[in-house]
């Protein structure tokens, strides 16, 4: 595969509509007037600020937020597990109106300390509320349609691997929480939709650290000796390494959570997952006193949640716009996506 370093690509923009977050349980708070002195925090997983993914994300909206509506935010920085309700805790006494913790293994953190603050709201990316089994009543799960995201990239990677005449591609995840199973799952299906006869390699590079790079990048170096001609990371910081080993092989890269075409012209495409649209308009909601606990705030592909980055031009404008199409179809139900499948 040879591709141009001339790339700019196009977005391939997914639930243009306006964005209506769905509560699939729990009761709505008292509309309340604004205040100047609403302020908001996120506490990061670990993997770092700097993972070019899931934790910037998260802080790119905290900023944003901040600065449009006038609120001091703050962003506490988990750099190990034992950090996790230490930082929760000192979100907590220091008296930020809403704290987001950010990442599926932060749950326990939430569901710990959320209690012990009721005049406070938590809300937590990637936690379903069921996961809380204190059921704070001043908390709120958000999840995303990660397979949706997953089931563009792997249904454009099979238009491009039909045409290129090769039938393996891979994906890495760092771990297999529930996201990063959704991501592959999405993936698989969509692949397969696209070219049935193909064959998807999924690994996961063991690092519970989200970040370490080595770990990805032998994963994915193991899947091209096997055939892979297409990389799909879904691990965070640790995901570099893997697309890093694609433009090595000189094979595609599919980046995550943020566009990553910015890393090179091996990048195909990203699937995206808007974490700091998330965060923006959660934080909206609270700072009037409007957002609902109790369940879960879902974002997905018909409320512009999640959606295809950028497309290298490489990849003929045909297979784009069938890959947009397929995506209103999945927005309008009309294709069912499972959310997770054995691989």
């Amino acid at each position: 595969m040879r591709v141009s370093r001339r790339s700019i690509g196009v977005f391939a923009v997914l639930g243009i509509t306006a964005v209506t977050l769905v509560l699939t349980s729990g009761s709505s708070a008292k509309p309340a007037k604004q205040t100047a002195a609403f302020k908001m925090a996120i506490v990061t997983d670990i993997g770092s600020l700097q993972d070019r993914s899931f934790n910037q994300l998260a802080n790119e909206g905290r900023k944003a937020i901040g600065k449009k509506l006038g609120i001091a935010t703050r962003v506490y920085e988990t750099h190990a597990a034992s950090e996790r309700i230490p930082n929760m805790l000192a979100a907590s006494k220091a008296g930020y109106n809403l704290v987001f913790a950010v990442g599926f293994l932060n749950y326990t953190a939430l569901n710990a300390v959320a209690p012990r603050f009721p005049t406070l709201k938590f809300a937590g990316i990637d936690e379903p509320y069921v996961l809380f089994t204190k059921k704070p009543k001043n908390a709120t799960g958000v999840v995303f349609a990660e397979h949706e995201a997953g089931y563009l990239v792997g249904y454009l990677a099979g238009l491009e691997a039909k045409k290129e005449k090769f039938n393996t591609i891979s994906a890495v995840g760092a771990n297999n929480v529930p996201a990063i199973v959704a991501y592959i799952s999405g993936y698989i299906q969509g692949a397969k939709k696209a070219y049935p006869g193909i064959k998807v390699l999924a690994n996961y590079a063991n690092d519970p650290t989200f970040n370490d790079q080595a770990k990805c990048h032998e994963t994915a170096l193991n899947q091209i000796d096997q055939g892979s001609h297409v990389v799909f990371q879904v691990a965070g910081g640790c995901g570099l390494g893997a697309l890093q080993a694609a433009k090595e092989q000189k094979v595609w890269g599919i980046g995550v959570d943020a566009d990553q075409r910015y890393l090179g012209a091996h990048i195909m495409t990203s699937a995206l997952k808007r974490v700091d649209k998330a965060v923006k308009d959660l934080t909206t909601l609270a700072s009037k006193g409007q957002l609902k606990v109790g369940g879960d705030y879902s974002f997905t592909l018909k409320n512009g949640g999640v959606s295809l980055g950028s497309v290298s031009p490489k990849i003929p404008k045909a297979y784009v716009t069938k890959t947009i199409a397929i995506g209103k179809l999945i927005a309008a139900g009309k294709i069912k996506v499972k959310r997770t499948i054995k691989f």
